[in-house]
């Protein structure tokens, strides 16, 4: 299975787990089923999910016909029947579902581009009768009744494999898919015991606040998913290797003292995956920058929290709920991110994705830029130099392992190429960024890499012409954007090398 079919089905279940948000709206907070949140999980779910606060999207203050206009479009997508039945409109204030308090989720995530195990259990005020009539009026479909260990079920006359829908007792409503509502019925009778294991000590590490999800992540879909490199954003090299050893993920939100906290948590089967993942969050954060138009929204990234504590990684961000519409104004924008070819660049040179707040800090670009001869030392007041006086000659694009003066070096970076400066005493970290520099498509025809001791130890520079990004170790994650950024874009003169 690959990317689009697993963020497909994870942005489902958060779609409807967001769908429960905007019920919560016009409920009891302090109100609940007959179970405890999570109690009625299937085992059989490797998804499981839960949502409850009466005032989420008043705190919050989203704009609720857009919010609700994006989740029905996606619904709609999943389900004709499913759709017309459980219509978005009801969960307004005042609708068929505006008072639910809580909602829960699950679902089995599969090799299949389809979800066919899911569920939905909604607590608030139910008759059974009166809600049954109701959904009958609203979808224009019959209803059939069966049972199922003494409860009644509800499945559309037309096509009874596509959904059925319970009234479990007065304040807990379930629909599914899937037998997912049998399986409901047969925790709720005592017939079969609920969900437990590592997925549900997550859930319920998370479960408190305002939402909490737990995904337990097959092996075989992990496995199968081809992640080497995501090439979809920006055809940036990065590795996701990692994935392969993930067994849960977690996110949770709470709601304190005028802001929203998120909490993610990853377990991974080794401590080395763990580890890689933070390299790859250092990159990630530095590119989303570049994504979000206000500069105070990027900023909310410099707050992010990363704890590794063996295989388990904790990332922890506090959003102030006043910043929340804008930020769901700038992910969701069509023009947060724009992409062209600079006039100036030479033909055949590939189309770059330039972000509007760039990976690097600016350096001031010094007026004398001419030729000096060859050998004859420049003194540079920056080590690495990302511009000044140079020798008349550049290097060709490569790997340098012994070094490469400056002076060579900086006229390089005048014709838009990037020059890699590392020092390391470590010989597994030289092999290590000549493999992250052999998937960067960039490097074999704008890049220089080489051996530089005017940088501690451990240390990397991406040096472009006026900009410079420092580093400590190989990230991936922040070298491809840097290429991806400036390669055949920054400097007076742009010709590959």
């Amino acid at each position: 299975m690959g990317v689009t079919g697993l963020i497909r089905k994870l942005a489902l279940t958060v779609g409807i787990m967001l769908l429960g948000l905007a019920a919560a709206c016009g409920g009891d907070s302090g109100g609940g089923g007959s179970s405890e949140s999570g109690g009625l999980f299937p085992q059989r779910a490797n998804v499981v999910g839960s949502v409850a606060s009466a005032d989420a999207l008043e705190a919050i203050n989203l704009d609720l016909d857009q919010f609700l206009g994006m989740l029905s479009s996606n619904l709609q997508e999943e389900g004709e029947g499913f759709h017309k039945l459980f219509n978005i409109e009801q969960f307004r204030p005042g609708g068929l579902f505006g008072d639910i308090s809580r909602v829960d989720i699950f679902g089995e995530i599969t090799d299949s581009d389809d979800v066919d195990y899911f569920g939905l259990l909604l607590n608030g005020s139910f008759d059974e009768p009166a809600l049954i009539a109701a959904l009958e009026s609203i979808s224009g479909e019959k209803l059939v009744q069966r049972q199922h260990k003494g409860s009644n079920v509800y499945s559309p006359a037309d096509d009874p494999d596509e959904f059925d829908l319970s009234v479990l007792n007065d304040s807990t409503f379930v629909i599914g898919s899937g037998g997912a509502v049998n399986d409901v019925i047969d925790i709720e009778s005592g017939a079969a015991a609920a969900a437990s294991g590592s997925i549900i000590d997550t859930f319920h590490d998370l479960d408190g606040g305002l939402f909490a999800l737990a995904v337990k992540v097959p092996q075989d879909l992990a496995d199968g998913a081809e992640l080497g490199s995501l090439l979809e954003l920006g055809d940036l090299p990065i590795s996701l290797d990692f994935i392969s050893a993930l067994e849960i993920v977690g996110v949770g939100g709470a709601l304190e003292d005028g802001s929203l906290g998120l909490t993610v948590t990853m377990d991974f089967t080794t401590e080395d995956a763990a580890e890689s993942l933070e390299g790859f969050i250092n990159g990630i954060v530095s590119l989303a920058g570049g994504f979000l138009a206000d500069s105070g929204t990027a900023g909310l990234l410099d707050g992010l929290k990363v704890d590794r504590d063996g295989s388990r990684l904790t990332i922890e961000i506090e959003i102030p709920l006043s910043d929340i519409p804008d930020i769901f104004s700038d992910l969701t924008s069509p023009a947060s991110v724009e992409s062209f070819t600079s006039d100036g660049r030479p033909p055949g040179t590939p189309d770059i994705r330039v972000i509007g707040a760039v990976i690097g800090e600016p350096v001031p670009i010094l007026q004398d830029i001419t030729h000096v001869p060859e050998g004859q030392r420049v003194d540079y007041s920056d080590a690495p130099p990302t511009s000044g006086q140079h020798w008349p000659a550049t290097a060709p694009c490569g790997f340098y392992p012994d070094g490469l003066p400056d002076e060579r070096a900086v006229h390089n970076l005048e014709h838009g190429n990037i020059v890699v400066s590392f020092n390391f005493t470590n010989p597994a970290q030289v092999t290590a960024l000549r493999q992250v520099l052999d998937g960067v498509r960039q490097f074999d025809d704008w890049g220089v890499a080489r051996s530089y001791d005017k940088i501690a130890d451990g240390q990397v520079a991406l040096a472009a012409w006026g900009q410079l990004h420092r580093m400590d170790g190989v990230r991936p994650g922040e070298i491809g954007p840097f290429f991806e950024a400036f390669a055949g874009v920054a400097g007076p003169e742009r010709f590959e090398c």
